[in-house]
């Protein structure tokens, strides 16, 4: 299986009007390299998230950012107590001075100490396990986007990799033309030398060779960029040979077209994990 080295994940996490947005994106990268954006109060987290996040990614260069928005609503919390005994002595001071005018609510909520607000916090273990969540569910999403352009890319590799297959039986069939064509009209000599400094057979060998084993990498679980990005070296450095060798317009053709399929194989590899 195939895993792109890019990819976007996001995810958020709420209770209680406290809410976390967690955002990764991975890039190319040689290595696996991580670098973190979190609020001042959770940065003690961010060897934790690193242990989490290389277990699901092996390469690439990934950046965590974590928004904390804080929305809790503040609840009106009524002192009855002390309601009560403002009510009292405003009602005792009424009579004593024979004062007509009633007590009003209004009046009362008015007075120091009768409401108060106050907000629901979380518990900071409670936000700890919120943007925990957040960030394992961002992480998730990450490694899908992943694995999607990963399939996509394992479709265009094996594209090209028939390509070059289809084009390599071409290449056996017009070397093996001009052979017998210089058969004809060579002396035993001039044809025992053509014959020395044209035989390709190792390099096909080879090269069908690295077209098998490209595909069998393709094919396994784990890392492979780097291995793939190096059989595509190889498959250059054997079709550079043989087009060295064998000048014959047709199979030149050919060569030229192989190149072509390799470089883009060599391009779409620097983008696999």
């Amino acid at each position: 299986m195939i895993v792109s080295m890019t990819g976007f994940g996001q995810a958020q996490a709420e209770k209680k009007g406290e809410r976390f947005i967690v955002t990764i994106k991975s890039l190319n990268h040689r290595y696996c390299e991580t670098q973190f954006h979190l609020p001042p109060a959770f940065e003690h987290l961010e060897g934790d998230f690193r242990t989490r996040i290389l277990k699901k990614i092996k390469r690439g260069r990934l950046t965590v950012s974590v928004t904390h928005i804080n929305e809790a609503v503040e609840d009106i919390v009524l002192n009855e107590k002390l309601v009560d005994k403002y009510y009292k002595v405003l009602e005792g001071l009424g009579r004593r001075l024979k004062l007509g005018d009633h007590i009003s609510v209004s009046s009362l909520v008015a007075l120091p100490g009768v409401l108060s607000y106050r907000k629901e916090d979380l518990r900071f273990r409670e936000k700890e396990a919120l943007l925990t969540g957040a960030l394992n569910e961002a992480l998730g999403c990450l490694v899908e986007m992943k694995r999607r352009e990963g399939a996509a890319l394992r479709k265009d590799l094996e594209r090209c990799i028939k390509a070059i297959g289809t084009k390599m039986a071409m290449i056996r069939k017009q070397v093996h033309d001009v052979i017998e064509a210089n058969r004809k009209v060579m002396s035993p000599d001039e044809l025992e030398s053509f014959l020395r400094g044209t035989d390709v057979g190792e390099e096909m060998t080879r090269i069908d060779f690295h077209l098998s084993s490209f595909q069998k990498h393709i094919r396994m679980n784990g890392p492979k960029g780097k291995i793939l990005d190096f059989i595509a070296q190889e498959l250059q450095r054997e079709i550079n040979t043989l087009g060295a060798k064998v000048q014959e317009k047709h199979v030149a053709y050919q060569v030229v077209m192989i190149k072509d399929q390799i470089e883009k194989i060599r391009e779409q590899v620097q983008n696999v994990e």
